[in-house]
Order: structure tokens, then sequence, then C-alpha cells
């Protein structure tokens, strides 16, 4: 398995195929930021190739938010929880990096 590193001002993120995880100081929405396991972000370097929820859709958790192809291979990226998309930033056909956000998700 090969592991992908994104070093940024905040933490680093590490994907690998079908997941990312970012590692940095912990976001609260006391301290005024979205907490990161709200988001949907790209696990690498890939191609959005569909986006299967729009603004105010009810997701549960593990629907499919958005699918990337990479390497030849399509990853399905799920909604980490229950709750209502609250922002979709990437479109079909765009070229993302890895630790993007695809998505956000407001808890249920």
């Amino acid at each position: 398995m090969k592991l992908r590193i994104l070093r940024t001002a905040d933490g680093v993120w590490v994907g690998w195929p079908g997941r990312a995880k970012f590692f940095g100081p912990e976001r609260t929405a006391a301290a005024g930021g979205r907490a990161s396991h709200d988001e949907v972000r790209a696990p690498m370097t890939g191609k959005v190739v569909k986006i299967a929820v729009a603004v105010g859709s009810p997701v549960k958790a593990g629907d499919v938010v958005a699918i990337m192809e990479a390497m030849k291979m399509e990853y399905r990226l799920a909604a980490p929880h229950a709750g209502t998309v609250d922002g979709v930033f990437c479109k079909v056909g765009e070229l993302v990096d890895l630790g993007k956000t695809l998505a956000s998700i407001e808890p249920a």
C-alpha cells in the first residue's frame, strides 16, 4: 500500500487508497473552526468523476458523497456520519489534490 503525505501550515495529511487522515491541532467549533470529521476530503490527488449529493441533501453514515478516479482506480468517498450536506466544493472533471475538501456535512 502506498501512502501520500502532504504538509500544510496547519498539520499533515496522510492519504492511502480510499482514505485520508489529518494530523495536527484539533479544531473545534468553540475555537471558530469546523471539525475535520465534518468534511469529506480527497484521500489522494485524482479526478472527481461523480458528485452524488447536493447542498441540502440528507445523508446517512456511509452514503457515497463523491467518486474519484486515481491511478486507474475508482474511490467511493463516504459520509463520515449522518447529517445534511452544507457545502460542495468541487466539480465533476476537476483534478483535486490530497486533502482538498470536497464536501462538508452538518451533523444531524
